[in-house]
């Protein structure tokens, strides 16, 4: 029902089409700044990241891109390449003149990773690339949240956010990268892998292979807590992760 009313939403072809949204600072620091894609999935926002951008406070700003769509009165892309544009413009515009390295919780890894490859065909590239538990089939995926999500209930306070654009912008974002596949990059790229599936704790066994993978070259690391815990009540712990990996990035003087 969601992904059919998300086709009676009006959308943009264009990036001009959809004005551009007003990104949210978390933190702010003289490093090489970090500039963020939330998820595209339901609510979608940059509160996927307020516990997680302090541990950079003094040392780089985290910035968050939102992607449209998921504000009222906003247009949802029409395609893929229209949505990639866009937010390459908003990395452009939040970056200036400076290097900057790109980061992905969830779903947010699919813009990460389309926004990077673009960029570094325009000559722009990020210094590096950083994907937080991104899986790459968008069907397991959608799958294995949804029925995480129904196991966990709706207790989060992000659920206070659910409203007729979340729901049919996550219809829409699905729709248009429902074909998507990763593209190589040559951004040095880091995979933060949670230790449990999905709406599992530590005292659950787990089946083996579960761990999305990435394609490309890249480093991992693992974190403790599963897809939802590792940027909530464990955020600190997935950040202290990437903030370690970041200070190898060479160039990067943050701290």
């Amino acid at each position: 029902m969601v992904n059919a009313a998300a086709r009676l939403r009006q959308v943009f072809e264009e990036p001009a089409e959809q004005p551009a949204l007003t990104p949210v600072t978390l933190a702010r620091g003289p490093g090489i700044p970090l500039l963020c894609f939330p998820p595209t999935m339901a609510p979608s926002g940059p509160h996927y990241y307020a516990r997680f951008a302090p541990v950079f406070a003094g040392e780089r700003d985290v910035t968050v891109l939102p992607n449209p769509g998921f504000g009222t009165g906003e247009l949802l892309p029409a395609t893929r390449d229209a949505v990639v544009r866009h937010q390459a413009e908003a990395v452009l515009r939040a970056a200036g003149d400076r290097p900057f390295v790109l980061a992905g919780y969830s779903s947010g890894g699919w813009m990460v990773n389309a926004v990077a490859a673009l960029l570094e065909r325009q000559g722009r590239a990020p210094v590096a690339a950083v994907l937080v538990d991104t899986y790459i089939a968008t069907t397991s995926f959608e799958e294995r949240l949804y029925a995480a999500l129904q196991a966990r209930g709706t207790t989060s306070e992000a659920f206070a956010m659910m409203n007729g654009a979340q729901l049919t912008g996550q219809g829409g974002y699905l729709r248009v990268f429902s074909d998507w596949e990763p593209e190589p990059v040559e951004a040095p790229t880091l995979y933060v892998h949670a230790t449990f599936p999905p709406g599992e704790s530590e005292a659950m066994e787990t089946e083996d292979h579960w761990q999305p993978d990435w394609p490309f070259p890249h480093e991992d690391t693992h974190v403790p807590g599963d897809h939802f815990t590792i940027m909530e009540d464990r955020s600190e712990s997935t950040a202290l992760a990437v903030r370690a990996w970041l200070d190898e990035i060479p160039g990067d003087n943050s701290r």
